[in-house]
């Protein structure tokens, strides 16, 4: 697999399913190997779908050894891996002075990966996100993962043969 230079103009949406918690992992996996210095990613669904679980996948893929936590307390984690690796949460948030003050501007320098959890309770235009990945519960250990994407990003996601075997 080669990690892509840089992203498309055109976007486009795929879905696909995950059927447990080490195939969301491994999703994210996948998806991070292919992800370029300077991206910068909503994860976005509901208490509990697996936005963290998803996000330790897509550190796993750019190198991180670390155990990936959950940033609701204390808003940040930093991870270091093939790129620094700026991982919020804006769940607890609720004035956009916060998340100025919090770095997320200044983190999504063309450098750092940065993940957003919530990502989707910023106003529209405080921060441009190249992918937006959303993730529903289907059953208990069921979800379905959406991306919105580049189109680059897609076909190389599609191309792994990790998406085509939905387990």
């Amino acid at each position: 697999m080669d990690r892509i230079g840089c992203f498309s103009e055109q976007t486009v949406e795929l879905s696909v399913k995950s059927k447990s918690r080490e195939r969301t992992i491994e999703i994210g996996r996948v998806f991070g190997s292919f992800l370029p210095a300077g991206s910068v990613i909503s994860l976005e669904g509901g208490l509990g779908v697996g936005k963290t679980l998803f996000a330790g996948g897509i550190c796993a893929g750019l190198g991180v050894m670390d155990k990936v936590l959950s940033p609701t307390f204390i808003l940040l984690e930093e991870y270091d891996g093939l790129f620094p690796i700026m991982h919020f949460d804006l769940y607890r948030l609720e004035k956009l002075e916060e998340v100025q003050s919090l770095g997320l501007i200044d983190a999504a320098d063309g450098c750092n990966v940065v993940l957003v959890e919530w990502g989707d309770r910023l106003p529209d235009g405080v921060l441009r996100f190249d992918i937006k990945v959303y993730i529903q519960i289907v059953s208990s250990n069921e979800r379905i993962i959406d991306f919105n994407a580049p189109e680059n990003f897609t076909r190389a996601l599609m191309e792994n043969n990790v998406f085509n075997n939905g387990s």
